[in-house]
């Protein structure tokens, strides 16, 4: 009787605070203020045992919705977690160097799209034995597709990692993985909707070539306009004529590096949103997810658009506005995204109890395609040594940012997946990133000669 009463008083005092002040959805700014909190723990627990902030962000994000102290739904704040996914891709661009991704797109083309095509069969191949329907197993197969960038370079940094041969490969061949699975998103979600009877709209041969053409004029666009406003992008020609004249006008007067220089710099960090928001827009023209066309409008951008001339000294000020970006991107608006995203992971043990066996298969059997499949390719496509060619395939093992918008376009906004496959993939995903500084740990040693393997009489180590 007495655990009777507890259990009733726990469970009264829960509805009370679900029902009372914390859940009155006007409270913008307290939410503002548990969600920057949050935030705050998140990093500092990740810094202290060495793991992804991210997944604490999630689980964060979970307790604080099922204690009442978050809602579970606030566009407002959602709306500026969009924003954080933008700014976050437009980041990793901006990291990127254009020339060392052109240059590494032939060699790990193979390892992207091998290490891409294996890890969705698992995904789409575990949710059919599971019982799930068509539109579902591409969801979960899509998933599974996109690499943690991100997360892969902090445990190579943290390793000493970050400049091997291994990181660059692993680097460059998410980056593809991500735009093979954006690529992918927007194709397959159009027709996802239409088969399921979301959307009217039937969707034929007429429909997919529709969708492809606009996959192709979105790279299309994207690169006419980075040839005309980005300088040293354009190809030099002697030929005179009108288009010539007019793209010559437009990179002199209206380039994007005259833009970024205004006023010695003062601009830069606005001028920089702008052009992640206006290749976000493009992106969503063409039916992309914002994201993708931020990555690209951070990539055109290299270190000669950040100087300027004062007086006889060349000023340089990329450092300064990358460390603006990369706070905006990974401190402030990103992990709000996340936060948010966990505050869709209701607690509820009947849903638990079923979706246990389904992780941990899903997990195992991606864990394995995944590693097997990508240092296979980095092996054979891209004759990277035995021991650049496991690091690779242990890298292409995290999940983070690009599967959580996956995610959450297919159950928050369209519902094509519901609650228990939610919990499912969140799972598979948490499973999969805190593998990722394990493994790459583990098999350090190895990679740096310190310790010899030999399997089948071939020396995997260094």
């Amino acid at each position: 009787m007495k655990k009777f009463s507890l259990n009733f008083s726990i469970f009264f005092l829960y509805n009370k605070i679900k029902k009372g002040f914390f859940m009155h959805h006007d409270h913008l700014w307290l939410y503002s203020t548990i969600i920057i909190t949050l935030i705050v723990l998140a990093k500092l627990i990740s810094k202290k045992t060495s793991t992804v902030d991210v997944l604490w962000l999630i689980v964060f994000g979970s307790i604080c919705v099922n204690l009442g102290f978050l809602p579970e739904e606030h566009k407002i704040l959602e709306s500026i977690g969009e924003w954080g996914i933008v700014f976050i891709m437009f980041a990793l661009g901006f990291d990127e160097n254009l020339n060392h991704f052109m240059q590494g797109l032939k060699r790990t083309l193979g390892i992207a799209t091998i290490g891409a095509i294996f890890p969705f069969t698992a995904g789409f191949y575990t949710a059919q034995f599971f019982g799930f329907d068509f539109n579902s197993s591409m969801i979960w197969g899509l998933t599974m597709t996109a690499t943690a960038v991100s997360l892969t370079m902090v445990s190579l940094r943290q390793e000493k990692l970050s400049k091997s041969t291994a990181a660059t490969a692993i680097m460059t061949a998410a980056v593809i993985d991500d735009v093979l699975s954006l690529v992918g998103l927007s194709i397959l979600i159009p027709v996802i909707l239409s088969a399921s009877g979301v959307d009217s709209n039937s969707v034929d041969i007429f429909t997919i070539g529709l969708i492809l053409l606009k996959v192709v004029f979105f790279f299309i666009t994207i690169l006419f306009i980075g040839l005309i406003l980005f300088p040293e992008k354009t190809p030099h020609t002697n030929k005179e004529g009108f288009l010539t004249s007019i793209i010559s006008f437009i990179r002199h007067k209206i380039n994007i590096s005259k833009l970024i220089n205004v006023d010695e710099g003062n601009f830069t960090p606005v001028i920089l949103v702008f052009i992640a928001f206006s290749f976000g827009t493009i992106a969503e023209f063409y039916g992309f997810h914002p994201a993708i066309g931020a990555y690209f409008g951070g990539l055109f951008l290299t270190n000669e658009y950040f100087k300027y001339q004062n007086g006889i000294d060349v000023i340089e000020h990329k450092e300064k506005a990358q460390e603006i970006i990369d706070h905006m991107a990974f401190t402030i608006f990103g992990p709000i995204f996340f936060v948010m995203l966990g505050t869709k992971l209701i607690f509820d043990l009947s849903i638990i109890s079923q979706v246990i066996l389904p992780i941990f298969v899903l997990f195992s059997i991606v864990l394995v395609f995944q590693i097997l499949s990508a240092a296979f390719a980095a092996r054979f496509t891209g004759k990277y040594a035995w021991n650049d060619s496991i690091m690779i395939g242990l890298g292409m093992l995290g999940r983070a940012e690009l599967a959580f918008i996956v995610i959450n376009i297919a159950y928050t906004q369209h519902q094509i997946i519901n609650l228990e496959q939610f919990y499912i993939l969140i799972g598979t995903l948490f499973l999969l990133n805190i593998t990722v500084p394990t493994v790459i740990k583990l098999w350090k040693p190895y990679y740096t000669g310190e310790k010899e393997l030999i399997l089948f009489g071939v020396k995997l180590s260094k």
